[in-house]
Parts: C-alpha cells; structure tokens; sequence
C-alpha cells in the first residue's frame, strides 16, 4: 500500500541576487519560471563585460521613415558593395547591379546585413561566425531565386553611381508622400 504524504511548504523570504539588493519573496505558490525569470533578470540587461549595450533592432525597410531611409540606403550600399569583394560569388545573378529597385532583394541583403552585426558584436559567442555563414550560404540560394525571375537582366558588376542616386531620390520622395497622406488621415 502506497502512502500519500502531503507536504506543506512554508513561506520563505529568499534573498536573490540583484543590482540593487533588494529583498524579494519567493513562496511555495511562486511559479517556478517566475522564480527563475527573476533570478536571472539582471544578467540579462548587461552584456558579459559589464556593459549596458543597447541591441540594435533589425532594419525593416517598408516601414522606414524618410530620413530614416535617406541615412540607411548609402549604409546598405556600401555594404553590400564591401560584402561583393570579399565574396567573389556574388556575380549579377545572384545580387545584379540593380538590387536596390527590387524589395525583395533589399530585404534580403538587409537582413543578412543586421544577421553579420549581430554575429560579429562583441558580446556573441564565438560559434556566431559559423552561423553568419550558414545564413549567408542561405541567403545568396534566396537572392540567387529572386534574381533569376527579374527581367531587367543582368548587366556590368557594379551599377552607376547616377542610377542609385535617382533611385534612392524617388523612395524617400514616395516616403514622404506616403507619410504625408497617412498625415493628412487619407488611405494610402
């Protein structure tokens, strides 16, 4: 026969670790995540060294502002520029000259460039290059797809500096029309 032996847990006051020391309860009926969570809340507001560093959010182009958009559009080039040296693979059929007037092409790149931020921050762990690189072999079979359906075809390794200009000109052009009419309480 087996016994059924009921336990009673006792209130405790239990003095978890915190930046300002403060004492917190902890009962028999605090949910053990919760305890948990709380435990480990002030480690996760600091990096390893001790640093408050502020996670920069990826960058999701159709919602970006205008200005917001004026100072990413030469960043993204320049980067993606930078990321076509280093990688010699990347001919015009998998990022073609005009990338930067298809969206699909843009997001891609830009997510692959906050993925490479992210990896190479000074608080990753040091596997973070490897993954960049499984996101980057994914990504250039993504921009490969998306650029073998485009039909403005694929030109010379490097685009006009004029062609990007007036590209970039007219987006932040629409952008500001598009937030004007949202201002104005007009559907888009």
């Amino acid at each position: 026969m087996v016994q059924r032996v009921q336990r009673h847990l006792p209130t405790a006051r239990t003095r978890l670790p915190s930046n300002s020391a403060r004492t917190r309860d902890v009962t028999s009926e605090t949910p053990p995540r919760e305890v948990v969570r709380r435990a480990l809340e002030p480690r996760s507001r600091s990096t390893a060294h001790g640093d408050d560093e502020k996670a920069e959010a990826p960058l999701h182009w159709p919602s970006l502002a205008a200005l917001a958009a004026q100072q990413q559009w030469p960043e993204l080039r320049r980067w993606v520029e930078a990321l076509r040296v280093r990688y010699k693979g990347l001919d015009s059929y998998v990022v073609p000259a005009c990338w930067y007037e298809h969206e699909s092409l843009v997001m891609a790149l830009q997510a692959l460039k906050d993925h490479e931020r992210v990896a190479y921050a000074k608080s990753s762990p040091a596997s973070s290059g490897t993954d960049w690189h499984r996101a980057y072999r994914d990504m250039t079979v993504l921009l490969r797809q998306f650029s073998a359906d485009l039909r403005c075809g694929h030109g010379p390794e490097s685009a006009e500096e004029r062609a990007f200009e007036m590209f970039v000109l007219d987006d932040i052009a629409h952008r500001r029309r598009k937030a004007a009419t949202v201002a104005l309480g007009h559907s888009e």
